[in-house]
């Protein structure tokens, strides 16, 4: 009986650990079932972090991109392209060199003339005119400052002509700085602008250093900025300049065989009250001619007004200056036209890119009380092959390039470093109050943008600003 338990006590072990080991093979061929299935379904997913062996040609996308994509500013083939880059004002200070090499002219005679003389910009050369330091019509002026990367108004003088000049041109500015990646990198500056006609009338200090519109030859102390037109023109029937450079395509797209179907004319407009010895010149030496288009403006009736952009409908375009420079110009340099150009006693900040002759003319140059004009005319009629030469040569040197809204960027950002080097002080991002506080300078832009003499603020009209120093400063 001994024995027999004993067996069925072995028997009974070993039928129980043939269960277990039958258990245990069931569940490891249950594991082996999931991972081959597993592996099947999933094997072809590649980690995100996988490398690929090789990417394979894919069939080229139905749905094209809505523009060509932006070189990397420090890609070495990078070239200008105008329907790309008209209004990419933000481009690099390499891009600003390739696209636009020619552009700054005025801007390193600026300041190659006071260093070769050894001489800066100091601190006291930057304030506001006072009531007694020239004749005649008083000058607006803006005292501005770049800090930080942030534009700054630290005062602003009311005079002739309207202020909406210098908001113009400072909107210009603050655009040309925002549009950078990094603001901050920009030099910081101080500076004053005159909004003028002519920076210089009435001054008794012929060394007086200004941002202005435009000088004279003989006038190397002021510094050139582009004119207000660039952000805009105030008269509606122009609006703003990118705005009329789309007018403009779409005038010129009237014309299927281009310059040769515009009228065969020379046109111009204008008043007689501004420089009118020159322009009434210009209008009688064009008179009785088949190719006359020349009329004064009578501002009663306004019946032969024309606006802007139809002076591209014709073949020759006439330019005057007016109380000094005539932003009217750059207009008229975004027509594929001939512009017919008296010698010019104003130097305005792209007139070093005009050219009278030579294979690369871009305008026809005639003398400055307009004897030659039939001579020049009758030339041009004569031979339309050059006169189309230089209407093509005109479009492409200004309106699909040095005329571009984001060469004015560029130019913008080069005037900020060529003025930063001539600098003998560093700006004060802050003043210290009479009580002791001390507070920012001036009024950012975005503050200053729309600011008026009265705010409506908290629901009702407050003062804004202190009311004129000394100095006739607001």
């Amino acid at each position: 009986m001994a024995a027999k338990r004993t067996f069925f006590s072995i028997g009974q072990s070993g039928d129980s650990s043939m269960a277990l080991l039958l258990r245990r093979l069931r569940w490891l061929l249950l594991a082996v079932v999931f991972i081959v299935v597993t592996y099947s379904l999933f094997g072809n997913v590649k980690s995100s972090f996988e490398k690929p062996a090789s990417v394979q040609p894919v069939e080229e996308s139905t749905k094209q991109p809505p523009s060509p994509l932006i070189p990397e500013s420090g890609a070495a083939d990078w070239e200008f392209d105008v329907e790309r880059d008209s209004l990419n004002f933000g481009l690099s200070d390499d891009q600003c060199e390739t696209a636009f090499p020619d552009l700054y002219q005025e801007l390193d005679r600026a300041r190659d003339f006071l260093l070769n003389q050894n001489l800066r910009v100091k601190e006291s050369d930057l304030k506001l005119d006072a009531k007694d330091a020239y004749t005649g019509l008083q000058h607006g002026e803006f005292h501005a400052m770049i800090s930080n990367g942030e534009l700054y108004v630290i005062k602003e003088r009311k005079g002739e002509p309207d202020r909406s000049r210098g908001l113009a041109a400072l909107a210009n500015l603050y655009r040309a700085i925002i549009a950078m990646p990094n603001p901050r990198s920009l030099p910081d500056i101080e500076f004053i602008i005159d909004i003028e006609d002519r920076a210089a009338r009435g001054e008794k200090d012929p060394k007086r250093i200004r941002w202005a519109w435009a000088r004279e030859e003989k006038n190397e102390w002021l510094w050139v900025m582009p004119d207000f037109d660039g952000w805009s023109y105030p008269d509606d029937g122009v609006g703003s300049y990118v705005q009329f450079r789309e007018d403009v395509f779409e005038v010129e797209s009237d014309y299927k065989h281009g310059w040769d179907d515009k009228k065969d004319k020379l046109c111009w407009r204008g008043s007689l009250a501004v420089n009118k010895k020159l322009r009434t010149a210009l209008v009688e030496a064009s008179a009785g001619n088949d190719w006359n288009d020349v009329e004064a403006i009578d501002w009663h009736d306004r019946s032969n007004i024309l606006d802007m952009r139809d002076f591209c409908r014709y073949k020759y375009v006439a330019h005057t200056e007016g109380n000094s420079w005539s932003g009217r110009l750059r207009y008229l340099h975004n027509c594929e036209s001939v512009p017919v150009i008296h010698k010019l006693d104003y130097v305005f900040h792209y007139q070093p890119l005009l050219k009278d002759s030579g294979p690369h003319q871009n305008y026809v140059k005639v003398k400055r009380d307009w004897s030659d004009l039939k001579a020049q005319m009758d030339g041009l009629l004569a031979d339309p092959n050059r006169a189309r030469r230089i209407a093509q040569e005109t479009t492409k040197v200004f309106r699909d390039r040095y005329l571009t809204p984001a060469a004015e960027a560029c130019y913008w950002r080069r005037m900020i470093h060529n003025w930063r080097a001539v600098m003998d002080f560093e700006p004060q991002r802050y003043e210290t109050k009479k009580d002791g506080t001390k507070v920012r300078r001036g009024v950012s832009w975005e503050r200053f943008a729309f600011r008026q003499k009265q705010s409506f603020e908290h629901g009702f009209f407050e003062p804004d600003g202190d009311d004129d120093d000394k100095d006739g400063s607001k």
